[in-house]
């Protein structure tokens, strides 16, 4: 994404320590209003900004988030290569560009490096992203005798036999065979064998949607474009494209949904190799299994149990051309971005569409994203060593300690909770393990990765093929070992924080541990509604709807009362509707898909507020913070995808409903019952009080 305006915002951001939005109630150094209006708002006095509703201008009363962000949005300006801005994104490119200044520098230095260098690697892995020439030649490389298996089977048995020798090399999964390597839910120590579910192409949401039929139709004629450009006739490839959507209907009406994807009492489904015979009873699945060299374990689990039964029964000799052309689509559109150049421009096109981007990137931009992406511990590494700071690592563990302890006091007024499920929590949170930086130990994979120069016949075909026989290695090699909780999941710079759930730990990585999540020049409360709020929104993870259903250990075990989970239950359907009645672009909010997110969110504002208590002015700096970090822009057909697909809250939504939700923010600023950011005290909503 071409950014404009980061300078400006940075600027801006710097003098933030008085950022707020209202009548700081108590405060002896006048209205912290004046503050955000001059940082924010051009200068407009508060008292002028709140009787401005008339004339057109936005009240914070009416629409905090708009009016804190108003003067940065206004000089936002989505470029034709743009479907969204955020923070988030905004950094990201940051980091990319400092990534591509080191690409560049080793691509022009005409130096040879030693094999096995992250120098090497990088030098020869962008030479073959980068030689079009080379990758047009290529094709699908050592992929083709794999697509010649599919396209020729002769029988279902042949068929599925070709998926798995193709998943048990290279790990790709499209309708049967798949799978992965995770830590046992039930038993987090050791590691499980997990079978994927079907690749639902544009997805379960988009395909049952009536707001998005319009891209469905989109999708089909990528997929006719695809097909065409593999070498099928016109009519060919619309007969498989129409055998394809049919297919995909089928499978996708037997399919978890998204946010039922997150409930490991629907995907946690314990087989043994017998009874997975027994849900697959179209095919041999022991000879599956030793193909795909995991044959042999005790127990798999079956994440999507209906989505199984619906592809068995979609296993018959009759579906044998619509299964090979679909899983032939599959193969094709997986390896798009890394194959030759009439492939890379059709998913190009696909996916600018489906956002709403109307220019592509520039071939230079392109090619070095992808060589970040293929050699991601590689560039962490440079990254850490050139702009981690062991200082702001120390203040942020600081804020996390306090973070912890004030969780603690929330769950111990918790009154529908009994004192042994309260002493669970506290233990959950004693034992949560908390992850900042980067990794002691980089992982083996970063070793493991090597990479072919165009000079010994590299491409970036078999380079990439290269990298993902090395994940399905690595994946392998831990089957039977004990869990090692040290490792990383998450490259160091990656603008983001999550929870995990299977190992009870929180994750900010080095990256995030800059502005505007965390500045050291910030105030106390500017820094708690920044990354204060970020890290008590992943601790509240460990209690959402999913992570609540998880021990201090990281094992699926419903350590609640009955009578617990159904005031639980009773909360979180308030939240649910609650959210649904929000709405962008004339679209509902689904409080369903967004239900964990927004816990989390709710959690953190009652944990960011407890902390700072009575202090009007921090909790004004916190809050205007909080609202700065989730400004957004995005294209309308973006905002789409978002609304079906994604599990947070539009960013808008994410700051008003929770303040509209949080009591501090009436104490604090002079909200009416006539004002849009108004909820009545009964209906407002949250898990953590």
């Amino acid at each position: 994404m071409k950014k404009k305006i980061l300078a400006l915002a940075l600027t801006a951001l710097l003098a933030i320590e008085a950022a707020g939005c209202g009548s700081a109630a108590g405060s002896e150094s006048g209205s912290a209003t004046d503050s955000i209006a001059e940082k924010f708002n051009d200068g407009v006095p508060n008292d002028e900004a709140a009787d401005e509703d008339a004339s057109g201008e936005v009240r914070y009363q009416d629409d905090y988030y708009e009016y804190v962000n108003q003067n940065l949005l206004s000089k936002i300006e989505l470029s034709a290569t743009d479907a969204h801005w955020d923070w988030f994104s905004e950094l990201s490119a940051v980091v990319s560009s400092e990534m591509e200044d080191i690409i560049r520098e080793l691509s022009e230095d005409g130096n040879t490096y030693e094999k096995g260098t992250s120098e090497q690697k990088i030098k020869d892995l962008y030479e073959c992203v980068s030689n079009m020439e080379n990758r047009d030649a290529t094709g699908l490389g050592p992929l083709e005798e794999h697509m010649d298996s599919i396209r020729g089977a002769q029988s279902i048995d042949e068929y599925v036999d070709a998926l798995a020798k193709l998943s048990g090399e290279f790990g790709f999964s499209s309708i049967v065979g798949g799978y992965y390597i995770s830590q046992d839910k039930s038993d987090s120590s050791e590691y499980a064998v997990y079978m994927m579910y079907a690749d639902t192409l544009i997805g379960k949401e988009y395909l049952e949607s009536e707001d998005t039929a319009q891209y469905v139709d989109m999708y089909l004629e990528y997929i006719n474009d695809m097909l065409m450009e593999f070498g099928m006739s016109a009519d060919e490839a619309a007969a498989s494209t129409d055998s394809i959507e049919t297919l995909l209907r089928d499978i996708c009406a037997s399919s978890l949904t998204t946010e039922q994807l997150y409930d490991p009492a629907l995907t946690y489904n314990v087989y043994t190799a017998e009874e997975l015979q027994e849900l697959y009873t179209n095919i041999d699945v022991d000879k599956m299994l030793t193909t795909l060299g995991i044959d042999g374990q005790e127990q798999y689990i079956v994440i999507d149990v209906e989505q199984a039964k619906k592809i068995n029964s979609l296993l018959v000799e009759e579906n044998l051309q619509a299964l090979k052309d679909y899983s032939s689509f599959v193969m094709l559109n997986d390896v798009a971005e890394y194959a030759s150049s009439g492939y890379v421009e059709l998913q190009d096109k696909m996916q600018n569409s489906l956002y709403g981007i109307t220019e592509s990137w520039e071939d230079e931009k392109v090619w070095m994203d992808l060589t970040q992406d293929l050699l991601p511990w590689e560039f962490g590494a440079i990254y850490v060593e050139k702009h981690f700071s062991q200082e702001d690592k120390e203040a942020v563990e600081q804020m996390i300690d306090l973070i912890l302890d004030e969780y603690k006091e929330i769950i111990g007024r918790q009154e529908w909770m009994s004192d042994e499920t309260k002493e669970k929590a506290i233990r959950k949170l004693d034992t949560m393990q908390v992850k900042i930086g980067y990794p002691d130990e980089w992982p083996a994979a970063k070793d493991m990765m090597q990479v072919t120069p165009v000079s010994e016949g590299g491409s970036l075909m078999s380079n990439w093929l290269v990298s993902m026989q090395v994940a399905m290695k690595a994946q392998l090699e831990k089957l039977g070992t004990e869990v090692d909780r040290s490792e990383w999941s998450v490259t160091p710079q990656t603008i983001n924080a999550m929870y995990d759930p299977s190992n009870n730990e929180i994750i900010f990585p080095a990256a995030i541990l800059q502005a505007p999540f965390y500045d050291s020049a910030n105030s106390y409360g500017a820094n708690l509604g920044g990354i204060g709020y970020v890290i008590a929104h992943e601790v509240s993870h460990a209690f959402d709807s999913s992570g609540a259903l998880y021990d201090e250990y990281g094992n699926y075990n419903v350590w609640w009362t009955d009578g617990e989970l159904e005031e639980y239950d009773r909360l979180s359907q308030s939240i649910v509707d609650y959210y649904s009645n929000y709405e962008v672009m004339g679209i509902h909010v689904n409080g369903e898909l967004t239900l964990m997110e927004n816990i989390a969110d709710l959690g953190a504002i009652t944990c960011v507020t407890s902390i700072i208590g009575d202090d009007a002015q921090a909790l004004d700096e916190a809050f205007g913070q909080m609202a700065y970090n989730w400004a957004s822009v995005d294209t309308t057909s973006f905002m789409t995808y978002l609304l079906n697909t994604d599990t947070h809250s539009p960013n808008k939504i994410r700051v008003n409903a929770v303040l509209s939700s949080c009591d501090a923010f009436y104490e604090v600023y002079d909200i009416a019952e006539t004002d849009g950011m108004y909820v009545a005290p009964e209906d407002r909503v949250g898990i953590w009080k």
